[in-house]
């Protein structure tokens, strides 16, 4: 699902329960109901209402109006009371007590409905709970080249500006084992799940799976796939080249993913170890040609020595 469609069912999920609080409030009023003394009691204070809104519009003292409601009010509480009922059973119970389940505080989205919409963006990304690390720390300090480091930092915090956008719709970073490549990936994603774009972070070994579970799958299935891989705002496939390959599904379901998401003009971000020619062989020249050779793609190269191994020397 993309951000939008994510918005939408934590909205209406938001209303849902809304709804049920309400319906539930009113199964409960309708119990209390079947108290004739209650009844009779919660006719009179409406009337006193209504009767205290024309006193008031006509300008004169509701002071003793008010002193009726309240004794009044007094009663209602004592017969709830007998009945083990308090006034707060009969009204609806929301589960938010700024929006009262609206999703929204005036014009503004209330802290419910964004803190809803980030936990759904980051159970729909597949991003494992382990991998929570951020640009903070992201130290271009450990690269090899520096400069390199800071401008893949920098390309990172432009997609992040742009709500998960850039300029091409392909950006492929190629490398030897331990260079970096996941790490930035992770960080990228969390980032951009942190500013509630939509991401689906995808290991290679777990992509061959679900493309072969698209292939075999019912039609509702297929559907939840071409939501996964074709909608999410941004698909980020990691270590690509390392899984393997079904024949007359992998490479075919692959390209037809790349070629819809270009058309849509959405991002999609993927890491390997493998170089253009040994790609090429692998994939095939279409794909190739898509991802390393078209004007559509930024190709990144990472030269670096393994950051795991340096990291261990250093402890």
């Amino acid at each position: 699902m993309n951000k939008t469609e994510i918005e939408n069912k934590v909205y209406n999920d938001i209303v849902s329960r809304k709804h049920e609080a309400e319906h539930n409030a009113d199964i409960r009023y309708y119990k209390a109901l079947q108290n004739e003394e209650f009844a009779n009691i919660d006719k009179e204070i409406r009337s006193a209402i209504i009767e205290k809104a024309k006193t008031e519009f006509d300008g004169k003292s509701s002071t003793e109006i008010d002193d009726k409601i309240k004794t009044l009010k007094n009663k209602r509480a004592k017969i709830l009371k007998s009945m083990n009922m308090t006034l707060e059973d009969i009204r609806p119970q929301y589960s938010c007590k700024l929006c009262n389940d609206t999703g929204f505080v005036g014009n503004s989205r209330c802290s419910c409905f964004q803190n809803a919409v980030t936990k759904a963006l980051f159970a729909n990304s597949n991003l494992s709970s382990k991998m929570n690390r951020t640009f903070k720390d992201f130290n271009c300090d450990i690269y090899d080249d520096k400069s390199f480091a800071e401008k893949l930092l920098k390309l990172g915090e432009n997609i992040l500006k742009d709500g998960g956008k850039y300029r091409v719709p392909i950006i492929i970073l190629q490398g030897d084992v331990g260079v970096g490549k996941t790490f930035f990936l992770e960080c990228l994603s969390n980032e951009l799940l942190n500013n509630n774009v939509a991401v689906i972070f995808m290991p290679a070994f777990e992509l061959s799976q679900k493309l072969l579970e698209w292939h075999l799958g019912t039609f509702e299935e297929k559907n939840l796939m071409q939501q996964m891989f074709i909608d999410c705002d941004v698909l980020v496939i990691d270590d690509l080249g390392t899984e393997p390959i079904y024949q007359n599904v992998s490479v075919e379901y692959l390209q037809n993913i790349i070629d819809l998401r270009i058309m849509k003009n959405k991002l999609t971000i993927i890491s390997t170890n493998l170089k253009t020619d040994a790609f090429a062989n692998r994939y095939g020249d279409r794909l190739n040609s898509r991802i390393y050779m078209s004007d559509s793609a930024l190709k990144l190269e990472i030269n670096n020595r393994d950051l795991r191994k340096a990291s261990n020397k250093n402890k």
